[in-house]
């Protein structure tokens, strides 16, 4: 086969550029048809990079080198290690901590009466505030903690230890045994009559509420010891009506439960168990109940003075104010009757 000769041209022709670069091809996106939207997100942002221990990583226990006694050596043989020696003298710097504060010299005559404040200068306390906030006065500010409550405390040593306590509680029996002669802050007040006073062991059983009313419950065409003999007898019932409104129904005893309550109070007994006590409705309330777990609830007590036996106390646990609801519907107009047979 003869040989194949390239010529001139055909060198030239596949000659190579001298600028090298790659062909870009542009392919442009359509516009939008809509506007463009915020979509909310369902899923977690981090549920793909957020560290999540494994079951391995849990139930593998580290070893933690600890010294022994975590490096607090304590004596527990010889007590005298530790018991301090008054004739030591302490280091200067802790004496400088420890010292009393030294009272700073009083003001003087002139100093004080450029102190004064005068309505017509520019800063006065009657057009700003800011003499209060940073203006001098009086009264220095604490710089012992808890001196203020201390000084408060008329007794020497507050209980500090176990035999302190003690001591104070028996103080507490030999001042009960004291006789009492007058009022303890005013000198001239005597007193008439001294009765002891105990926690109510008969009735501390039963919890005891404080009802307030806003107006006085008792009917209107009764008055006086009458009224206050009915008021004495009557009941408080929560109660609810057809819409599922819950309220506080005031109901009193008719004459014939009065004459039983009478005839029970002479006798000495709480009820007759085979009696039925007849009580009508006389008022709806509104009710608003606070109790120990209530936010800003006070304590509060009341007293019994039985004849001969002296006077006990015993503690409110519930408050519940009473706010008359409305006019008594139709079929509580004329005091619906109800027979209740009461569980003392």
């Amino acid at each position: 086969m003869a040989p194949t000769i390239q010529t001139q041209a055909q060198r030239e022709d596949s000659h190579r550029s001298g600028v090298v670069c790659r062909v870009k091809y542009c392919n442009s996106l359509p516009d939008i048809p809509f506007d463009p939207k915020f979509i909310t997100y369902p899923f977690d942002q981090h549920r793909f990079v957020q560290y999540k221990a494994t079951s391995l990583e849990k139930q593998h226990k580290h070893e933690l080198l600890t010294e022994p006694d975590l490096g607090v050596t304590i004596d527990l043989i010889n007590p005298d290690t530790y018991r301090i020696d008054p004739s030591i003298l302490l280091d200067p710097a802790d004496e400088k901590l420890l010292e009393e504060d030294i009272q700073a010299p009083s003001s003087s005559k002139r100093s004080q009466q450029h102190a004064k404040v005068v309505p017509w200068m520019r800063k006065t306390e009657y057009i700003s505030t800011e003499f209060n906030r940073y203006g001098v006065s009086n009264e220095k500010v604490e710089v012992k903690i808890g001196v203020s409550v201390k000084q408060q405390f008329t007794e020497e040593e507050i209980y500090k230890d176990r035999d302190s306590q003690i001591a104070a509680i028996e103080k507490t029996f030999e001042d009960a045994q004291k006789s009492i002669t007058q009022h303890y802050s005013k000198p001239r007040v005597t007193p008439v009559e001294i009765l002891p006073v105990f926690p109510d062991f008969k009735m501390w059983i039963n919890p005891c509420a404080q009802v307030i009313f806003d107006s006085d419950p008792a009917p209107k065409d009764i008055s006086g010891p009458a009224g206050v003999e009915m008021m004495s007898q009557a009941m408080i019932r929560g109660m609810m009506d057809e819409e599922g409104n819950q309220f506080v129904a005031y109901f009193l005893p008719n004459e014939d439960t009065l004459r039983k309550r009478k005839r029970d109070c002479d006798e000495g007994m709480d009820y007759m168990p085979e009696d039925l006590y007849d009580y009508k409705i006389a008022r709806e309330y509104n009710w608003n109940v606070k109790n120990k777990a209530s936010k800003g609830y006070e304590e509060n007590y009341f007293f019994i003075f039985r004849d001969g036996d002296g006077v006990y106390y015993n503690e409110l646990e519930t408050r519940q104010v009473a706010d008359e609801k409305r006019a008594v519907v139709d079929f509580y107009k004329n005091y619906c009757s109800c027979s209740v047979l009461l569980n003392v």
